[in-house]
């Protein structure tokens, strides 16, 4: 009895292995034009990023800039979505050591005016740099996710804040509003320190101290509002 020719081996690899491989090399890709997009904005700002700009930092056409992002709005939000997620994340650490909510707006507070102190290049292009607006949509941040949303971290201390004061639920208008105006108050007392450092010209408390006599104030008029 004649035996069957063996199966003639394969001119290609798989179709998934391939597409695996080309995964990663497209997801290297799509790491070295942010990173060539960070550098970009930490020398020049926004109006340095171009596409061309990254293109070219990087050694490729403009062509393959264009077919991982849809404009320069998505690269220069992406190229900050890892440190609006590093962020987030040092202030969910710090919310989970807090008791109530005036505690968890205080620890909160006081890790957000930290980070920004010990991380000032970061806290530059996250906050700091204007840049053109992206929809949601391309950001790689999960929208309303306290985990890596900072703002929707903001609005769960503003509701608890709110809340805490008694009376019925607040309003999403009120929450946000609330949300707004504490995140405004910790990027003043952030970019400051930032921005003037230890100025001869006035007195300061430590900067730990500064944020907790804020946050008493602060939460003592939303709450006396409230009432």
């Amino acid at each position: 009895m004649t035996r069957p020719p063996p199966p003639a081996p394969d001119k290609a690899p798989p179709a998934a292995p391939r597409a695996r491989r080309r995964d990663k090399e497209l997801q290297a890709r799509r790491r070295d034009l942010l990173a060539a997009a960070r550098k970009l904005l930490r020398k020049g700002g926004a109006q340095a990023v171009t596409m061309r700009a990254v293109a070219d930092l990087v050694g490729v056409s403009t062509t393959v800039v264009y077919a991982l992002f849809p404009d320069k709005a998505a690269l220069i939000a992406q190229a900050v979505d890892d440190d609006l997620k590093r962020f987030s994340r040092h202030l969910q650490q710090a919310l989970a050591q807090a008791s109530g909510a005036r505690d968890a707006l205080r620890q909160v507070a006081r890790a957000y005016a930290a980070f920004g102190v010990a991380h000032p290049q970061a806290y530059r292009l996250m906050f700091m740099e204007a840049r053109p607006a992206s929809p949601v949509e391309d950001s790689s941040i999960e929208f309303g996710n306290p985990s890596e949303d900072a703002y929707a971290l903001a609005r769960t201390l503003a509701d608890g804040l709110l809340r805490e004061a008694g009376g019925p639920p607040p309003a999403q208008a009120d929450i946000d509003t609330t949300a707004q105006l504490v995140w405004e108050a910790l990027h003043g007392v952030t970019s400051l320190r930032i921005t003037l450092g230890d100025d001869p010209w006035f007195a300061r408390l430590p900067l730990e101290q500064h944020i907790d006599r804020m946050v008493d104030i602060f939460a003592a008029g939303v709450q006396g509002r409230s009432r």
